[in-house]
């Protein structure tokens, strides 16, 4: 795979490979190394002699799919973890085992700004920190939804669920749980739900998921 052009490049000049292109971020799929490297030398050549740029020496490389590669912030990989049994498989779409993830990097952005925004000391009361957060849920989640997320969009959403409830109690360990539970957080003050999101892109994720709790905020929960 090649990526990483320092400039825009028509997908039309590169016509013997599969060529996928986004700004000035690409990634040629070869069938051998063989081509792998020709391939490079006709981006090296083009983008001198044509546009007068040239490909980034780090960002450049030839690498297996087993290997695994980063574009556009996922991490696109073959392996035999997403492999199911013959009897499970409804669909020939991806003979190859390829699957994409977000790259940690853009897992470690994505809680920085969450941590940022639910610092325990915050002057906002909990309805409020939540309409800041739900944006960058949303945002990131769409983004993600597409790619192998499940597990992640649950590990994520309970992670920001304790980031709430850090802030209403003022401490890392405590049972605000109890007076806002998951179901609370959700139908009364509206928290945006990563899994939600991927559920709307692939319905037949819900039989998989854990239900919606029905019990709502008590009489006894208070506003902060």
């Amino acid at each position: 795979m090649i990526r990483n052009l320092t400039d825009n490049v028509p997908i039309t000049h590169f016509y013997l490979w599969t060529l996928t292109r986004w700004a000035d971020d690409f990634v040629v799929v070869c069938r051998t190394r063989q081509e792998a490297q020709a391939a490079r030398v006709l981006a090296e050549l083009f983008l001198r002699d044509e546009l007068g740029v040239s490909l980034h020496p780090e960002k450049t490389r030839i690498v297996h799919v087993d290997q695994g590669f980063e574009f556009l912030g996922y991490k696109v990989k073959r392996g035999k973890g997403l492999r199911l049994s013959a009897s499970k498989r409804t669909s020939r779409a991806n003979p190859y085992n390829l699957y994409a993830v977000p790259r940690e990097k853009s897992v470690v952005r994505f809680k920085d700004q969450i941590r940022n925004l639910t610092q325990r000391r915050a002057p906002v009361r909990l309805r409020d920190m939540i309409e800041v957060i739900n944006p960058i849920i949303r945002g990131w989640g769409n983004y993600y939804r597409k790619a192998n997320v499940r597990k992640l969009f649950h590990r994520l959403d309970g992670w920001i669920e304790r980031r709430l409830w850090s802030f209403i109690s003022k401490r890392w360990r405590n049972t605000a749980w109890r007076r806002y539970p998951s179901s609370c957080l959700i139908a009364d003050f509206r928290l945006v739900r990563l899994i939600d999101l991927a559920l709307e892109y692939d319905p037949t994720f819900a039989k998989q998921c854990d239900p919606h709790r029905k019990a709502a905020c008590g009489k006894t929960a208070r506003a902060v």
